[in-house]
């Protein structure tokens, strides 16, 4: 009697474990993506209250769909970051397509945010350039650029103006801000001139 009890108890222990076990694994996937999830999340609806749509962000995790679908970067030590990548696509109130967010970075933590915003060549759409990278800013960097007001920038509708004046005096087709930090991360635009006008780029880099 008293070996059946203990079998019954070995058993019991042993189903035990297995289901916590079980159920570890497949919340611990879920657990380390909640950065990505949060961060597309709170950007779609802070988005929404400027018109602006963003869809269901794409999981790319896989060796193959990375190379194949978020090869972001020419340096190749910042691509080598990128074990797992997220994208979402932007709309105007129209409908109309305005470029990419992504995130990457490793499974438990968003390394970098890439907003991209493609313009007409009389940059008509540069309103909507400053309202997607002010309110990534806001939400995913600090609520707090009025207050640092980094490189004596008031705004970061006038360090667009910034980089857009640069560039179109400039030659080259391709331009940089300099790098800003603010709330230990580091942020910093690319602007491009290219066969459908002009590619913007924000990155936002954490500490």
């Amino acid at each position: 009697m008293i070996n059946k009890q203990i079998l019954l108890i070995i058993a019991t222990i042993v189903v035990t474990l297995t289901l916590v076990m079980i159920f570890v694994s497949k919340d611990e996937p879920t657990r380390k993506q909640n950065q990505y999830l949060e961060n597309n999340l709170l950007l779609k609806q802070k988005l929404a209250e400027h018109g602006i749509s963003m869809s269901s962000p794409i999981r790319l995790q896989t060796p193959e769909d990375i190379s194949k679908y978020c090869t972001l970067f020419t340096n190749e030590e910042k691509q080598k970051d990128v074990e797992y990548c997220t994208s979402t696509e932007l709309k105007d109130d129209g409908g109309r397509f305005l470029g990419n967010i992504h995130m990457v970075g490793s499974s438990d933590k968003v390394k970098i945010v890439i907003a991209l915003i493609q313009t007409d060549p009389s940059m008509s759409q540069i309103d909507l350039v400053k309202t997607v990278f002010e309110t990534a800013i806001q939400s995913l960097v600090c609520d707090c650029w009025q207050q640092e007001k980094p490189s004596g920038f008031s705004d970061v509708g006038s360090w667009v103006e910034g980089l857009r004046q640069f560039h179109l005096n400039d030659t080259k087709p391709h331009s940089k801000s300099k790098p800003l930090v603010l709330e230990s991360k580091t942020i910093q635009m690319e602007l491009t001139t290219n066969k459908d006008g002009y590619l913007w780029q924000l990155f936002i880099y954490a500490a």
